[in-house]
């Protein structure tokens, strides 16, 4: 690791709820000797990404870090970005590609790019709230939930979509451990007959699960092998998108439990 890696690595310490850290608190989470850190937090703090509280002795991040937080918003806006990987995703698969966040209990539509194959495609209703026990969107999303959290999220309705909607909460939590091991989620008419779904769980900035993608295929179109090549892209897109999040890992930490 370089020494500029080293450096920009103290920038990955701030979140929501690590607004300032100071000298000592640095050197810990980073496991480096304070002399070493104290480098990096002169060095950044010239640069502008860091200033100093005169006070507390905290750093907290500086103006350099909004300004090119704007540049990039004006240069590469975030829903461009993201619609822009769901439209490789279409290209690569043949088949429709959606994105979804947490939202109320289930998983609302942020984007959808529909295939331009002709014939027989998925049609994904852009004000439907996803159940997350029916879907591969939402059994992705529960794969890197706490899975004692994953109870009080499903509640104790599991409607019936079809004869193949999981029925019971072990049946979840069975899906989801699944997804977790895969890296992907798949539902075979879960929740609409004759409809395959594939997911991967995007996460945010603070390396938290925040949704889904997915590439939805009827059942005409798919077998092992597309099946798996789907994977591969969802994955993949999957990947990309919580780098756009600004997510610092492909997949959370925890739930592995």
């Amino acid at each position: 690791m370089s020494t500029v890696d080293k450096a920009l690595g103290v920038l990955e310490l701030f979140s929501e709820t690590r607004t300032s850290v100071g000298l000592s608190e640095a050197a810990r989470l980073l496991e480096r000797d304070k002399a070493t850190v104290q480098r990096y937090l002169a060095a950044l703090e010239s640069q502008g990404f860091l200033e100093q509280d005169p006070l507390t002795r905290g750093y907290h991040l500086g103006p350099a870090v909004t300004r090119l937080a704007m540049v990039r918003e004006l240069t590469y806006p975030v829903e461009s970005a993201v619609k822009n990987v769901l439209k490789q995703l279409v290209q690569d698969t043949g088949e429709t590609a959606h994105l979804t966040h947490i939202q109320d209990g289930g998983l609302s539509e942020v984007q959808i790019v529909e295939t331009t194959v002709k014939g027989t495609r998925v049609y994904i209703d852009p004000a439907a709230l996803l159940p997350l026990h029916a879907t591969a969107s939402g059994i992705a999303f529960l794969s890197q939930v706490d899975p004692k959290q994953i109870a009080s999220m499903l509640g104790r309705s599991f409607e019936r979509f079809t004869q193949d909607t999981p029925a019971n909460r072990e049946s979840v939590l069975a899906a989801a451990k699944a997804a977790r091991d895969a890296g992907f989620a798949r539902a075979v008419g879960t929740f609409e007959t004759d409809v395959v779904g594939t997911a991967a769980p995007v996460f945010n900035m603070n390396n938290e699960v925040c949704g889904s993608i997915a590439v939805a295929a009827p059942t005409s179109r798919y077998d092992a092998p597309v099946g798996q090549q789907i994977a591969e892209y969802v994955m993949e897109a999957a990947k990309v998108i919580s780098r756009i999040y600004g997510a610092r890992d492909a997949r959370a930490q925890h739930a592995a439990e």
